[in-house]
């Protein structure tokens, strides 16, 4: 019984640390940047192949070369 009191009462205790650092990451400059601004940089960084409004004429065809 007493071990799964200490579990329980551990589980309870990393879940309120995490918690807490959640919330003060930021102000202890230990945040990460979000998801969609490394998204964003990325694509940028990238080529010209990744614009959604890159469009092949009409009639065109790919070439394919065969060794």
């Amino acid at each position: 019984m007493t071990f799964f009191v200490r579990a329980v009462a551990t589980g309870f205790a990393l879940s309120l640390g995490s918690a807490l650092f959640k919330k003060v990451q930021n102000q202890l400059g230990l945040g990460e940047d979000k998801p969609a601004d490394k998204d964003r940089e990325k694509t940028l960084n990238q080529d010209g192949a990744t614009d959604p409004n890159l469009r092949t004429p009409p009639g065109a065809t790919r070439a394919h070369t065969h060794a």
